[in-house]
This record gives C-alpha cells, structure tokens and sequence, in this order.
C-alpha cells in the first residue's frame, strides 16, 4: 500500500494537514477577537432600542470609535471622550446613556487596555 504513494502525495497531505490544524489553533486562540465583532452589533442594537434614530447611532458610535485612538493613560482617554460626548449631552432618551457607557465600557477594555470606573462615567457626562 505504502508503494502507491508518492512522495508529492506524501508531501501535499503533510502540508494540508499541518495547514488545517494550524488554522484550526489560530481560531481557538483569537476567537475572543471574533466575538468582539459580534458585540458590538450587539451593543448598537441595544442602543437602536432606546429609541433613536439608526443613522444617529452609527454617527455617535462611530465618533466615539475615534476616541479610543492611540490613548495611553486613563485620563487622556477621559479627556478624549468627554470632548466627544459634550454635543450628546441634549439626548434624554432613557437607556440611551446606560447604553453609551457599556459601549465606552466595552471598547476602552479592549481597544486600550485601561478598565474605567462608575465615577469615571459620571465624569464623562458632567
């Protein structure tokens, strides 16, 4: 049996097998990555439901995207995202805040590595 087989054969299974197991890993460990994506549709859609307008939301979570950018320190994300949030502030819509902050919760753990208190929050929105 082993005569029928070429060494290409031999060599294109090894490499195949080795390719799919290495991708196989590779999803295991990034899949917090691949979920990430997921959560935050999840957050818009909660954000969708306070009641406010879809292309209002994708503005206010997109502008506050660019926040998250190249920060280092806690207070200059802080400073960033209160400049940010200040022409928010007129929205009354309930839950539109609590939304918001998950939101900033969410992003500032993962993009920036900097995990922010219920008294920063409060801060944002002063």
């Amino acid at each position: 049996m082993l005569q029928n087989i070429s060494w290409s054969q031999f060599w294109l299974v090894i490499i195949l097998t080795s390719f799919i197991y290495y991708l196989f890993v590779w999803i295991i460990i990034y899949k917090a990555k691949f979920s990430l994506l997921k959560f935050k549709t999840r957050i818009s859609d909660v954000v969708l439901n306070s009641g406010t307008d879809r292309e209002d939301i994708s503005i206010i979570l997109g502008d506050l995207e660019e926040a998250f950018a190249n920060k280092q320190n806690k207070s200059e994300l802080i400073l960033a995202l209160q400049k940010k949030i200040q022409s928010y502030q007129e929205i009354d819509d309930p839950g539109f805040r609590d939304s918001v902050n998950r939101f900033i919760l969410s992003e500032s753990q993962n993009k920036c590595s900097i995990r922010l208190e219920e008294d920063d929050l409060r801060t944002l929105w002063k």
